[in-house]
């Protein structure tokens, strides 16, 4: 769950997971009789999302980002509303396969240009980055 806003979240489920909990969480929330329970701003339709993980992960963002998203700065489970990939960005920072890790929200209109600046700033590294798509199921 990430907190963009005083009474928005984005909620969204582990790359590559069954999105079970996740489904149950918004379930959850949607049956919830709270007078003030905000804005869910996940939207399969909405978000295009990548992660970039691994030792080279924090000079990449560095390249795609003018945000400073060092580990030191952006801490484990915080996030930035920024610019990256040359568009107005979500980056939250969630480690994962033992190296810092990454998640980029952008709009999925923008996706295929996204990629297309990732996959170049990425190959201009020379750190061996690999892109695999996964796909998660509602």
């Amino acid at each position: 769950m990430l907190r963009l806003g005083q009474q928005e979240v984005l909620l969204a489920a582990p790359p590559g997971g069954s999105g079970a909990r996740l489904r149950e969480l918004r379930k959850a929330w949607q049956d919830s009789e709270l007078p003030a329970k905000g804005y869910d701003a996940y939207r399969d339709e909405g978000w295009a999302w990548f992660v970039v993980s691994g030792p080279a992960a924090p000079a990449l963002m560095r390249r795609i980002s003018m945000a400073d998203l060092r580990p030191e700065s952006l801490k484990l489970a915080h996030l930035a509303q920024t610019r990256a990939l040359h568009l107005d960005a979500v980056v939250a920072r969630f480690d994962r396969f033992g190296a810092v890790s990454y998640d980029i929200f952008v709009d999925i209109a923008s996706a295929p240009f996204a990629l297309d600046v990732l996959t170049e700033t990425a190959a201009g590294t020379h750190c061996g980055f690999q892109f695999a798509a996964l796909y998660a199921t509602k």
